[in-house]
């Protein structure tokens, strides 16, 4: 099981969480400093970062799996198991330059749901196709 330190926004304190994951289990082990330990399992990383994000939906993650405009393909969670996904840019298709780990740090553009990361990409899939006509 690997393990990584991420960043949060509590009440707009930032304060470190630990992950323990497993990317062929799809299974994350999240724990606070306040003591609070859970264990997350979905599909992939992506989707147990979801869960994780919707039990706290006032703490914000500072990290690349809660940027609005992230989400993996279906190869890079079938290959990943969700650890890497496409930062994607409306009327841009997505390239191998696009991939992030979704762990990595990031503070702009966040989410605190899953459902505006959907919603971006389906806003994203219609830019392609505008851009196609």
């Amino acid at each position: 099981m690997e393990h990584k330190n991420i960043s949060l926004l509590i009440s707009g304190v930032r304060e470190e969480a630990t992950i323990k994951y497993d990317s062929k289990k799809g299974t994350i082990k999240f724990a606070m400093k306040n003591g609070f330990k859970k264990m997350y399992e979905a599909d992939d990383l992506y989707l147990c970062l979801a869960k994780i994000r919707n039990d706290f939906p006032d703490i914000v993650f500072l990290c690349k799996g809660a940027k609005i405009n992230v989400t993996p393909s279906r190869m890079c969670s079938q290959m990943s198991g969700g650890a890497v996904a496409y930062e994607l840019t409306l009327g841009k298709p997505a390239t191998f330059n696009d991939i992030v780990q979704i762990f990595d740090y990031e503070e702009s553009d966040l989410s605190t749901n899953l459902k505006d990361q959907q919603a971006f990409y389906k806003k994203w899939i219609d830019s392609l196709k505008k851009q196609a006509q």
